[in-house]
Formats: C-alpha cells, structure tokens, sequence
C-alpha cells in the first residue's frame, strides 16, 4: 500500500472515530437529562405522597391527587423506558467507538510497517549508490 493512501485512510478513522466520541458524549448528556427527568418525577411522586398522608382530604382533591400519582408512575415508566433504550443506543455507540479505535491501532501498526520497509529500501538504494562512487574511485586509483 502506498504511505499517502494509508495516512488518508488513518486520516479518516480518526475523524470517524472523533464523531463516534461526540455521539457519545451526546447521548450521554441525554441520559444524564432522562435520570434528571426521573429524579424530578420521582420527587413530584413522593411529595403528593406526603401531602396526601399529611392531613385529611376531601374526596374530590383525593381524587385529583391520586390522578396526578398516576399520570407521575406512568410518566416515570416512559422516561425508564427511554433510559433503557439510550442505554443501549450508548452501549452501541461505544462498541463502534471500540471497533474504530482497534482499527487505528491495526492502521497505525501497518503505517509503521510501511515506513520500516521504505526506510530499509531507502537505506539498500543509498548504500548501492555509496558501493558504486566507492567502486568508481577504486577504479580511477588503479
């Protein structure tokens, strides 16, 4: 392989790979905002618990109150369901993430391998041309 197609495609895993980490750290600021969500949610729930055990009610604010523990469980099953998905929409991500930084690691070993080999036929080409001016020298002594 050529020395300037390998750094390309190097060039090119690594911008893919640079995209894959802001994926993540995107949907990483998401789940933080879900758990957040649920927090929230889950406060919400236990301060309508406190209010209804607190004092005695009328059966009509009992009513609205046990609505909104309702409408508060299913929202909180919806936001951990949403929270199981981008877990697995992250753990996805940074199997990719893994995937492109094994292939860099493979690229780079290859690069250097390339550069081995040019360095060593650059060194063959130079030693031939400092044998044949040493050669031409021998000659012109006799």
């Amino acid at each position: 392989m050529d020395r300037k197609r390998i750094d390309r495609i190097i060039e090119i895993k690594e911008k893919l790979r640079k995209d894959k980490e802001r994926e993540v750290e995107e949907a990483s600021v998401k789940m933080n905002a879900i758990c957040a969500g649920i927090k929230a949610v889950d406060g919400q729930i236990d301060e309508n618990y406190e209010k209804l055990s607190a004092r005695s009610i009328s059966g009509n604010d009992f009513a609205v109150v046990k609505d909104y523990l309702d409408y508060l469980d299913v929202s909180k099953s919806s936001l951990l369901c949403e929270k199981a998905t981008m877990q697995e929409t992250i753990d996805l991500l940074q199997q990719e993430l893994y995937e492109y930084a094994r292939e860099l690691k493979m690229l780079t070993k290859l690069q250097e391998k390339i550069n081995r080999a040019f360095k060593k036929s650059e060194n063959r080409r130079e030693q031939k041309l400092l044998d044949e001016l040493a050669l031409r020298l021998d000659d012109k002594r006799i």
